[in-house]
């Protein structure tokens, strides 16, 4: 079992990126919960979640995705999931969440959903989360 890491990796008017390494599931997904929980104490309501290397994901894990999905909707912002992983894919689309959660193929064409018009990019490390 690879342990799983959330670090904030960017922000730029108002979208925090979430880097997701290792494997989400009953045993991990508080700290998941815990670092998207950090971003949203901050007021920010836009977030990409770069799952390029989260290696696994349970229906524990699944729940979780969504239920950040509904928060962030119900608060005015968005959630996107950025490059997923082979095996995250085929679990969203086995379940159907990806009809309902927004897949893009990385964390630059998810800012460019979520940014301002005239905005121009993710930059900046915002240190750990």
């Amino acid at each position: 079992m690879t342990r799983l890491q959330a670090r904030r990796i960017h922000r730029h008017d108002g979208v925090a990126v979430l880097a997701v390494v290792g494997e989400l599931d009953l045993d991990s997904e508080q700290v998941l919960a815990d670092a998207t929980a950090s971003v949203l104490d901050t007021g920010q309501v836009r977030l990409i979640l770069d799952c390029g290397q989260l290696s696994f994901c349970d229906s524990r894990g699944l729940g979780l995705l969504l239920s950040l999905r509904q928060t962030l909707d119900d608060r005015g912002g968005s959630l996107v999931l950025a490059a997923p992983s082979d095996q995250l894919l085929r679990t969203l689309e086995l379940t159907g969440a990806d009809q309902v959660l927004t897949l893009t193929d990385g964390v630059e064409e998810a800012a460019g959903l979520l940014l301002p018009p005239g905005a121009t990019g993710i930059t900046g490390n915002a240190g750990s989360g």
